[in-house]
């Protein structure tokens, strides 16, 4: 096994801030890969055995306008004949940023030729400049075909005013990053600025129609006011809602308080 350390590794947790570059002509060979650069505060770690790049202590790795910080990076690439970067792992304290997209994590992966994040730990927000989503779980973000997947305690506001919670979100977006549609599962909520709720076990959203679909088990609650059915139909442009009873044999129900005045 080769291994190869910038800085002294037995200083390595002094504050010595090595601003290690790989601008890597030296091991690199594609353009990408050129452009990529990481630095750390600890130690830079070539393992040639395992093809990865490890910086250590207050790493940070950029590409353009892309940026990953954490407390360890790890970058591996192909082989010894195609050094060309395929996956970078971060782990610890992850943030990252890129145009338009932020957020942070406990670790982070990226696939290089898929395009694919995945953010995982007890604490995961994916943030644009069109939304806000966070999962307890998981967040899996699939660039090229603009679907972002969280899971578990997974939640995404809705034109700011809006917020979808369940267990399981679905969402897929334009190419400039607009909201296009959205699927939650189980134990689905869905909490409105103005103080109205919805409880549902599943929920569907159109952007361009503005319709919110709920499902199974509706419960809308505005106030004092208490409907029940097996569908509701939320228009977030409009403010209309309508619900259904489902079946023939269902019925929807409802406690309705109307003020009056003298």
């Amino acid at each position: 096994m080769h291994k190869y350390f910038v800085g002294e590794e037995m200083n390595k947790y002094k504050t010595c801030n090595l601003s290690i570059i790989l601008c890597l002509f030296l091991f690199f060979k594609s353009s990408l890969a050129e452009n990529l650069e990481i630095e750390a505060s600890g130690f830079l770690e070539w393992n040639q055995e395992n093809n990865s790049y490890i910086a250590d202590g207050n790493a940070i790795a950029s590409q353009g306008t892309r940026s990953i910080k954490a407390d360890k990076i790890t970058a591996f690439y192909e082989s010894e004949e195609n050094r060309d970067i395929v996956r970078i792992e971060a782990e610890g304290a992850v943030k990252f940023a890129d145009t338009g997209n932020s957020g942070y994590s406990e670790t982070l992966t990226y696939e290089m030729d898929a395009k694919l994040f995945i953010l995982s730990g007890n604490r995961n927000q994916f943030r644009s400049e069109k939304f806000i989503a966070e999962a307890s779980n998981r967040i899996q973000y699939d660039e090229l075909n603009g679907e972002l997947l969280l899971q578990d305690n997974a939640q995404i506001s809705i034109s700011g005013e809006r917020t979808i919670k369940a267990q399981q979100i679905e969402v897929l977006l334009s190419d400039n990053g607009d909201l296009k549609s959205i699927k939650a599962f189980e134990k689905v909520k869905l909490i409105e600025e103005m103080g109205r709720i919805a409880h549902a076990n599943q929920a569907f959203y159109q952007a361009e129609s503005g319709n919110i679909t709920l499902k199974e088990s509706v419960e809308i609650i505005d106030g004092k006011n208490l409907l029940q059915g097996d569908t509701a139909i939320i228009n977030v442009k409009t403010g209309y809602s309508k619900i259904l009873a489902g079946s023939k044999n269902q019925r929807v129900s409802g406690k309705l308080i109307l003020s009056s005045s003298n």
